[in-house]
């Protein structure tokens, strides 16, 4: 008799530091009698809810779209040696925040908990007797979960797939019952054949569904989420025919437009000296948005602290290359849409006084302190959203032309002048650029402007080569560290957390850079 599946609201307890997830143990157990309940505790503990807090919490202080803010040495309500470690890349991170009084927050267990959930669902789900769509329907949703959840885990924790796909990935771990014995971590290759596996098994299942139950704004997956992650996936293993193939999917699909910024107004019509910010994560106000997920604090927890009764800073900014990235295209509608501007002044390079831009944006603030992010019942902090299958297209495209083919470049520079039409003044002048690489360069650049903020940039920079990079770090007033992350440096690819390894005397650490990583003294 097939396993009975464990109850998973007390996955909290199941996975209380990293490895457990190898010996679940439970106090109750649940048996599902139809696709229904599987379908409440498939979104219950599977679903990377806005409730849920600690999913690449750190990762976007690990790229060159952040900087410090010129206050970073004032103490802001906590140690600022919570935010050095991950941010100057060092290899002992979590040992760092520990110490400066920062519960490090463990990626590693916040995933595995969230795949122990799915896998318990699709364990289960083929012996049940309901209706054949909504056992379909659970079913596709469990495998693309999955898929999205090791895609992010495989490129948190291992090295890049065009870089060295033999490389240690992570476990794969498919199934919720207890293993034998413990689990080594697999190979890169061999976890995105798993999630391409399991994507396209989802996608089967959504097309044998009405077409009306392959998307619905519900905050569940869906068919284009699939074809989206899909692309996207491709487009990291260097399969640029599939990964337009199925961005196309998505551009072509009826149920999403682009947003045309023209019609966000950026300043409030009751007190025009207040800037206005919308969530673009949000079906209510984006026609972009295929599907949300995640929470608000995680995108802004360690690039926003402050304490309005104190007057304290944050501890970050929106870096100035990522600013002049939108300069360098004339009257870029998204500098001033997706880039909140704090109430802090700085003086910029033209010695002028401007609210800083925070190191975060697309989300609700509050225009009353301190343009301070709003989190509620039904905010999420990130979403897929059809401008990435723009993209996704774009490159691909590129890439193919390149490689020689013919037409790929002449798609490639359509759908990019038609994407970017709603990015700019009614005036917008076409691009018209015939050389591959400056075609490959500019959309590079196209992406980081249109995806900042979104878990995009590190990933982006680790699969385009791994460049070099900087942070300044200010320790004291007087004092300015320069840390420099080197190409193909080991620091981009986090190291696992120490329980994790402790739990499990099969796994084996990543590459590291050495301890202390130290800054050079300007």
């Amino acid at each position: 008799m097939k396993q009975r599946i464990i109850f998973l609201c007390i996955v909290s307890l199941i996975l209380g530091s990293c490895g457990d997830f190898l010996e679940p143990k439970s106090k109750s157990e649940f048996v599902p009698k139809d696709a229904n309940s599987l379908s409440e505790l498939l979104l219950g503990e599977a679903y990377p809810r806005n409730g849920i807090t600690e999913l690449n919490v750190f990762l976007h202080l690990l790229d060159d779209d952040i900087a410090p803010a010129p206050y970073q040495g004032v103490k802001v309500g906590s140690d600022a040696n919570r935010w050095y470690a991950p941010y100057t890349w060092q290899s002992n991170m979590y040992d760092i925040m520990g110490t400066a009084g920062e519960k490090y927050t463990n990626l590693y267990s916040s995933y595995y908990a969230l795949i122990l959930g799915a896998n318990a669902i699709l364990d289960y789900v083929d012996d049940i007797n309901d209706d054949k769509n909504a056992i379909n329907s659970v079913k596709a949703q469990a495998l693309a979960l999955r898929g999205f959840l090791y895609f992010n885990l495989i490129n948190i924790f291992g090295a890049p797939y065009n870089y060295d796909k033999t490389a240690l990935g992570v476990p794969l771990k498919l199934n919720s019952g207890i293993e034998e014995s413990e689990l080594k971590r697999n190979t890169v290759e061999e976890v995105y054949v798993q999630i391409i596996k399991d994507l396209l098994e989802a996608e089967r299942l959504y097309k044998t569904l009405p077409s009306a139950q392959q998307w619905q704004p519900n905050k569940r997956t869906s068919l284009p989420m699939v074809h989206l992650l899909l692309s996207r996936a491709y487009l990291y293993m260097e399969e640029w025919e599939k990964a337009a193939t199925y961005a196309n999917h998505v551009i072509t699909n009826g149920n999403f437009h682009l947003l045309d910024l023209n019609t966000i107004k950026t300043y409030s019509e009751e007190d025009p000296s207040i800037p206005s910010y919308i969530n673009y994560h949000s079906y209510t106000t984006s026609s972009e948005v295929i599907w949300v997920y995640g929470n608000i604090t995680d995108v802004t927890k360690y690039v926003y602290n402050v304490s309005v009764s104190t007057n304290d800073h944050p501890f970050f900014r929106a870096s100035k290359e990522l600013m002049n990235y939108f300069d360098e295209t004339e009257n870029d509608l998204r500098k001033e849409r997706y880039v909140i501007r704090s109430k802090f002044q700085i003086i910029n390079e033209d010695n002028e006084l401007e609210a800083m831009p925070s190191a975060f944006g697309k989300i609700n603030v509050s225009s009353k302190a301190y343009y301070q992010p709003v989190a509620t019942n039904d905010a999420f902090g990130r979403s897929l959203r059809l401008s990435e299958a723009y993209l996704n297209f774009c490159e691909a495209k590129a890439m193919l032309y390149k490689a020689g083919v013919a037409n790929a470049g002449q798609e490639a520079l359509n759908t990019l002048n038609e994407f970017r039409r709603f990015r700019f003044p009614l005036n917008y002048q076409n691009e018209n650029i015939t050389d591959p690489e400056k075609l490959i360069t500019f959309i590079h650049n196209e992406r980081r402007r249109e995806l900042c903020f979104e878990d995009h940039r590190w990933f982006d920079l680790r699969r385009w080569g791994m460049p070099q990079i900087q942070h300044t770090w200010y320790p004291d007033a007087q004092s300015t560290l320069v840390y420099t992350l080197k190409e193909h440096d080991p620091g981009y690819t986090i190291p696992l957390p120490p329980d994790a390894l402790e739990l499990n005397n099969l796994l084996e650490q990543n590459p590291l850079a050495p301890a202390p990583r130290n800054g050079i003294n300007l």
